[in-house]
């Protein structure tokens, strides 16, 4: 009989993850994900299956589960699987039935373990006569799809089998089953993440409020089953909030400035019973193992209501928050979801003439998963969310972003030969909607990859999006070889350039100038216009604002090329860059505090 190639993928995949309003529905929604991946590939691996992505063998640790972010004999985090499974499947062996077996694995494990053991501690929150509603909603949810080609003793059969099973899965992927429901429950309302399913709680008043309360559940909020999974699939004090890891930088300086009145306040915080996050293999979460919205002034009632806990919120956070705040002035509330994505895996993957080299592509993208990890959370104090194969989701401290985003790209570019990796720098307030972090996350890598871009000008680059929450976007891009292949120290160069000399009054009058003056498409070859816009740039640069005296083109690195379409479009990339590291600096109080060399 003949060998087969057998490809697997598992859904849905981004919009269940980005259905999240805490950090917890984030994190376990990733979570979950890769474990039903190990699910599928335990399967596989027991029906005789030879992995090929990922690159694990019978026996390998890292097809047992893992309940928790770290697993319990080795106290490391697990590998994280992808949604997409490769294997080689030896002759004799029917690849249909294997893939059913797979199926069967999976399901089972979705409803009879994962869903079960939610339905079971959770019963508090259900609504009565849930059962029926709750099985068709856990039966709906999983996309398999499964395709497999032969494999024959060519040169080019592996190449081949694999193609036709991306474009079989592919294409499957393009149509939609419409099933309808047959458990409704009518007249309640539809879940609080995505409204697309009946929710499954009691009314409000009847839910049990030591749950409510243990899972941040709000009294207006509405959860599906898939939604309730995601919430308390994991314990509370697995999960850091992000606004830890916002805080960072004040949180930093608070320990090192004033070392014992930040003592006292852990003290006040053990003995308040504020919640705890039980991460200390995290170093963003063994700084302040506490809520950090407790530091913010604006959320100290807000806190105190959701703990429920009995002291005047004021009178305590005057007391024991009071005296940093007098100190340190108070926190910059912002934070940044980083996405990384590889460039160019298809042509690299399409290159590969045997499963064998597949495999090891397969344990290269591992090691860079499980060196990022160390890159977020051990270097740079952030909080990871998902690193599989080529692709990073993170949240990170303002003060550690750009160290981190070079970090993933050196790294990344240490283990692949030719793929390059772009990232997304997206900065928002800490008390935006998760939601809405991820969607400027998510815009940061697109303009990262830049695909309206020209062909040579796409990919391999960095985006940065701030959105100030009381003043619009602001967007940077720049590719990794521009600035002498340092375009994060290019960044922080200008945060201190405007710290110190350069009055942003004169960047705002510039920008002013350029908005007034014609569009490139508009002048043509008159050299006139080009001897106006420099002259005015040169003229604005000059002007002595607040002491900080006159300065030239050159003192701002600002280029200023010969044609009016290019010096146009230097002056607005200027204008950007100065406006993202005006952003950078207010938020992070000293430019110190970025953790880069500075190139004189």
């Amino acid at each position: 009989m003949t060998s087969h190639l057998l490809l697997i993928t598992l859904g849905p995949i981004q919009d269940f993850i980005a259905q999240a309003r805490r950090t917890r529905d984030l994190w376990y929604g990733s979570h979950l994900l890769s474990e039903l991946g190990r699910c599928a590939a335990r399967a596989l691996v027991d029906g005789k299956g030879h992995l090929v992505f990922p690159a694990l063998e019978a026996g390998d640790p890292e097809l047992r589960r893992c309940r928790k972010p770290l697993r319990e004999e080795t106290k490391a985090p697990p590998l994280s699987i992808a949604n997409k499974l490769l294997a080689e499947v030896p002759s004799g062996i029917d690849p249909e039935v294997l893939a059913r077996d797979v199926r069967e694995a999976v399901q089972a494990f979705w409803r009879d373990d994962i869903g079960a053991n939610i339905k079971r501690k959770c019963d508090g929150l259900l609504a009565k006569g849930i059962d029926d509603t709750w099985r068709e909603q856990l039966d709906s949810f999983l996309e398999f799809t499964a395709s497999w080609a032969p494999l024959d003793d060519g040169h080019s059969s592996y190449s081949t089998a694999r193609t036709k099973l991306e474009k079989a899965v592919a294409g499957r992927k393009n149509l939609r089953d419409f099933g309808q429901w047959t458990h409704l429950r009518g007249n309640v309302p539809k879940s609080s993440l995505d409204g697309a399913r009946e929710t499954v709680l009691r009314r409000a008043n009847a839910r049990e409020q030591s749950l409510t309360r243990r899972y941040r559940i709000d009294r207006n909020e509405q959860l599906d089953a898939i939604g309730l999974i995601k919430r308390a699939g994991g314990e509370p004090e697995q999960f850091v909030p992000i606004i830890n890891v916002g805080l960072v930088p004040w949180l930093e300086r608070a320990k090192s400035e004033c070392p014992r009145q930040f003592e006292k306040l852990l003290k006040a915080c053990e003995q308040l019973g504020l919640s705890q996050v039980r991460r200390s293999d995290l170093p963003c979460a063994a700084l302040f193992p506490f809520n950090a919205s407790i530091v913010l002034r604006s959320r100290w009632a807000s806190v105190f209501d959701e703990e429920g806990l009995d002291e005047n919120p004021d009178e305590w956070g005057r007391q024991h928050v009071g005296p940093l705040l007098k100190q340190l002035g108070e926190p910059s509330s912002y934070v940044v979801c980083l996405v990384a994505d590889g460039d160019g895996m298809g042509h690299a993957i399409d290159s590969l003439k045997s499963a064998s080299e597949h495999r090891e592509l397969s344990r290269r993208l591992a090691k860079f998963a499980s060196d990022a990890r160390t890159i977020v959370e051990h270097e740079h104090m952030g909080s990871l969310v998902y690193a599989g194969g080529d692709d990073v989701l993170a949240f990170l401290p303002l003060s550690h972003a750009l160290a981190c985003a070079d970090a993933l790209r050196k790294n990344f570019a240490g283990h692949m030969q030719g793929p390059t990796l772009s990232v997304g720098i997206g900065v928002g307030h800490v008390m935006e909607a998760m939601g809405d972090l991820l969607d400027i996350g998510r815009a940061a890598e697109r303009l990262a990859k830049g695909k309206d871009l020209p062909i040579e000008m796409r990919r391999n680059a960095l985006g940065v999006i701030f959105d100030k929450r009381s003043g619009g976007q602001s967007t940077w891009r720049a590719r990794w070889e521009q600035w002498n292949g340092d375009p994060t120290g290019r960044l922080l160069e200008d945060v201190q350039l405007l710290s110190h000399r350069l009055s942003s009054r004169k960047v705002y009058d510039i920008d002013r100038l350029l908005r007034s003056m014609p569009s490139p498409k508009n002048v043509g070859s008159d050299l006139r216009w080009h001897q106006v816009l420099e002259f005015e740039i040169r003229n604005a640069l000059a002007r002595n604002y607040g002491g900080d005296g006159g300065l030239t083109p050159d003192q701002v690195n600002l280029p200023l090329p010969m044609k009016y379409e290019d010096l146009h479009r230097e002056a607005s990339s200027w204008i950007a860059r100065m406006k993202i590291a005006r952003m950078l600096g207010d938020g992070n109080g000293q430019t110190s505090q970025y953790g880069l060399e500075v190139h004189s």
